[in-house]
């Protein structure tokens, strides 16, 4: 499985940077939206669902109480 850590070691630029290219932020120039973007679908690149739930403490799953 491809890491935020190891798209930003192929494309020279910082974790963040790819972080923020993935979700199209307007603080990252459009070539380089383009650039993380396709290296991300070429290499399969998919979310760690598990790191965002920590990161966020929320689970995104409905609770029956």
């Amino acid at each position: 499985m491809t890491t935020l850590k190891e798209l930003a070691a192929l494309l020279n630029i910082s974790v963040s940077t790819v972080s923020k290219a993935l979700n199209d932020s307007h603080e990252i120039s459009e070539n380089t939206r383009i650039r993380v973007k396709e290296l991300a679908t070429k290499l399969n690149y998919k979310p760690n669902r598990i790191a965002q739930q920590l990161k966020t403490n929320k689970s995104k799953t409905m609770s029956n109480s």
